[in-house]
C-alpha cells in the first residue's frame, strides 16, 4: 500500500478467494390452528440459506486464460502447404517460459477475468406469513406474504471503466471538460489534451492530434450519434506512438494510468464479485378447489415488487455491456453500486394465474341429458374440460442514448423529462407495431457528455402477457382392458400476441418499433387419440 503506480507488475500463484467456514443456515417455522377446528391455519416461517458459485465461469474464463498456466500458438500456412498429420505435427515452441508469461506488457489492448479475492457465498434470506381458512364446497382460501433479501450476489463488472473526471494539476480542466471545449469550438485548444499528446500544455498539436483520432473526431460531432466523452477517454487511453502507448510515454505525458487503472488490459479487466443484492416483496391470494361435483381450480393472485442492482447471471458472457438489456446489470459507475439498484429485469407487479378442470353436466347422471339412452350417453357423455389460464403486466426495460457518455461499458441511458414508467402503448405507425407512439417518442432526448442520463434502469414497461390454453377430452371404454382417449388442445386459444421488448435505442432508426418480439405462439389446435391396450 502507498507504492508508486507501476506497469511492470507480475502475476503470482495463490487461492482465487478465501474459504468460508461460517455460512450456517437456520430454518424456523411454526403452524397454528387458532380456533381447533381443524380449518383454519396460521404459518409463519424464515431460512437462511447460501448458494453455491457456478463452477462452469471458473473453467470458461478463469482457469483458460490464466497468466503462465497457459499457452496459445498458431502455426501459419498449414492450409497452403498441404500438411499431413501423416508426416507429423508441426512443432509449436512457447517463446517465453511460465513466469515470463505471467508478466503481461506494460499496454495492450487486450481483456482478462479475473476474481475478487474477497467473494462471498451468495446469502439470501427468505420470510414468509400465511392464512388459510377452508370456506366450504370444498374450497380454501390462502393469504400469503413472502419476502426475500438478497446479498452477495453473484456479479461482475469492468474494473478499467475511464475516468472521464480525470484531473491533472498544470491544467485547469478535466478531462469531460476539456472535451466539452473542444467539442463547442471547432478552433479552440486544450491545456489537457495538449498535455496528454506533447508533454507541453502550450502545444497545440496536442489537440490536433487528438481531432485527428477517428474515434475522437465521431464523439465530437454534434448530431445524435456525438458526445461519447468516454469513448474519446478510451480512444485517447489506447493511442500509441511508435508501438508504446502515446500518455505512457516520458516525452508526452508519462502517465499510463491517467484514464484507466490497468494500462495492460485497457480492452476490459472484468472483474467476477459478490457485491450485488436484491429484495422482494410479494402478496399472494389463492382461491383452490378440490374435485367436488365435477369441478376443480385453482385461482392465484400476485402482487409484487423485485428490485435489485444485478438481474443478469454473467456464467457465460461475464460483463454485459453497451445497449444489451442485460448491460443495465453492469455497475454504471464501479464507484457508485447503488446507481444500478432498481426494478428487477423480472418484476412483474400484477400476476393472474388460473388452471381448471371440470367434467362437462352432459350424460346420464349429469344435469343434462340424465335419461338419454346407453348409445347417445356413449357420444356425448363424459367429457371433460381443462385449460389455464395467465396474464401478468409487462416487465421493466431500459431505454439507452445509444451514446456512452459517462461510461466506455454501459451506454447511457436516454432523457425522458416527466415521463410515467407506462407511457409505452401498441401503435401503429406506417404499417408497423411500435411501442411508442411520435407523441412519446418525442419526449425522448440525448443527454449530454459526462451525464448518465435521466430515465434510469429498467424504468419504463413492456407490454403485458396473456395466453390461455384448453383442451378437451373422452375415454371411450370398450373393456376392462381396452379404451382409446380422444383429445382437443388448444395453445393460446384467443390467438393473442404478447411482445417482448421493442427497441430500445433512443438513436436507432427503429426507435421503439415492437412487431419483430413477439414472444407467443400462434394458436394452435392440435387433435390426438390414444389406444389403450
Amino acid at each position: 500500500m502507498g507504492a508508486p503506480a507501476t506497469n511492470t507488475l507480475s502475476w503470482t500463484e495463490g487461492k482465487l478467494f478465501e474459504n468460508d467456514f461460517n455460512n450456517y443456515s437456520p430454518s424456523i417455522g411454526f403452524a397454528w390452528d387458532p380456533f381447533r377446528s381443524g380449518k383454519t391455519s396460521i404459518r409463519a416461517n424464515y431460512r437462511l440459506s447460501y448458494d453455491r458459485f457456478p463452477s462452469q465461469v471458473f473453467a470458461n474464463s478463469i482457469f483458460q486464460s490464466a497468466p503462465g498456466n497457459t499457452f496459445a500458438a498458431t502455426a501459419s500456412g498449414i492450409g497452403s502447404s498441404n500438411l499431413l498429420i501423416r508426416n507429423g505435427l508441426p512443432n509449436l515452441f512457447p517463446t517465453q517460459t511460465p513466469a515470463q508469461l505471467r508478466t503481461p506488457p506494460a499496454f495492450s489492448t487486450g481483456t482478462i477475468t479475473v476474481l475478487d479475492p474477497d467473494m462471498q457465498y451468495p446469502e439470501v434470506h427468505q420470510w414468509f406469513a400465511g392464512f388459510q381458512r377452508e370456506i366450504g364446497f370444498g374450497s380454501v382460501l390462502e393469504l400469503n406474504y413472502i419476502g426475500k433479501k438478497g446479498l452477495h450476489l453473484f456479479g461482475g463488472y469492468d474494473s478499467n471503466q475511464v475516468n472521464i473526471l480525470a484531473r491533472d494539476a498544470r491544467c485547469p480542466e478535466n478531462f469531460l471538460q476539456a472535451f466539452n471545449t473542444l467539442r463547442a469550438n471547432t478552433t479552440a485548444n486544450s491545456c489537457l489534451i495538449n498535455l496528454l499528446f506533447t508533454g507541453d500544455p502550450l502545444n497545440n498539436a496536442g489537440t490536433t492530434t487528438f481531432r485527428g483520432i477517428t474515434a475522437v473526431a465521431n464523439t465530437l460531432v454534434a448530431n445524435n450519434t456525438g458526445g461519447g466523452v468516454a469513448n474519446a477517454a478510451l480512444a485517447v487511453s489506447q493511442h500509441t506512438t511508435g508501438g508504446v502507448q502515446t500518455i505512457g510515454r516520458p516525452a508526452n505525458f508519462n502517465n499510463a494510468f491517467f484514464l484507466q487503472r490497468f494500462p495492460q488490459y485497457t480492452g476490459a479487466l472484468n472483474v467476477l464479485d459478490t457485491n450485488d443484492y436484491s429484495f422482494y416483496n410479494g402478496f399472494e391470494a389463492i382461491l383452490k378447489r378440490r374435485m367436488n361435483k365435477g369441478i376443480a381450480f385453482q385461482l392465484g393472485y400476485t402482487l409484487s415488487k423485485s428490485m435489485d442492482t444485478r438481474s443478469f447471471d454473467p456464467t457465460f458472457t461475464i460483463v454485459s455491456r453497451a445497449n444489451n438489456q442485460s448491460a443495465s446489470s453492469t455497475p454504471f459507475d464501479i464507484n457508485n453500486r447503488k446507481l444500478n439498484y432498481a426494478w428487477s429485469d423480472f418484476d412483474r407487479r400484477h400476476a393472474i394465474q388460473a388452471t381448471y378442470v371440470a367434467e362437462l353436466p352432459f350424460g346420464r347422471g349429469k344435469h343434462f341429458g340424465s335419461d338419454i339412452s346407453k348409445a347417445l350417453d356413449y357420444v356425448i357423455g363424459g367429457w371433460q374440460l381443462a385449460g389455464t389460464f395467465n396474464w401478468a403486466s409487462g416487465r421493466p426495460f431500459t431505454v439507452y442514448s445509444g451514446l456512452n457518455t459517462f461510461s466506455n461499458v454501459n451506454q447511457s441511458f436516454a432523457n425522458c423529462n416527466n415521463c410515467p414508467r407506462n407511457l409505452g402503448d401498441l401503435v401503429e405507425r406506417n404499417g408497423t407495431w411500435y411501442w411508442f407512439s411520435t407523441e412519446a417518442e418525442g419526449k425522448f432526448s440525448q443527454p449530454l457528455p459526462g451525464e448518465l442520463g435521466n430515465s434510469g434502469r429498467n424504468y419504463f414497461i413492456a407490454p403485458r402477457q396473456f395466453q390461455t390454453d384448453m383442451s378437451l377430452s373422452k375415454k371411450f371404454k370398450f373393456s376392462e382392458r381396452y379404451s382409446f382417449d380422444l383429445r382437443v388442445d388448444a395453445r393460446n386459444l384467443t390467438n393473442t400476441a404478447s411482445f417482448g421488448l421493442p427497441t430500445a435505442t433512443q438513436n436507432s432508426a427503429v426507435f421503439g418499433r415492437i412487431r419483430d418480439s413477439v414472444t407467443s405462439f400462434a394458436r394452435r389446435i392440435q387433435f390426438s387419440g390414444k389406444f389403450n391396450f
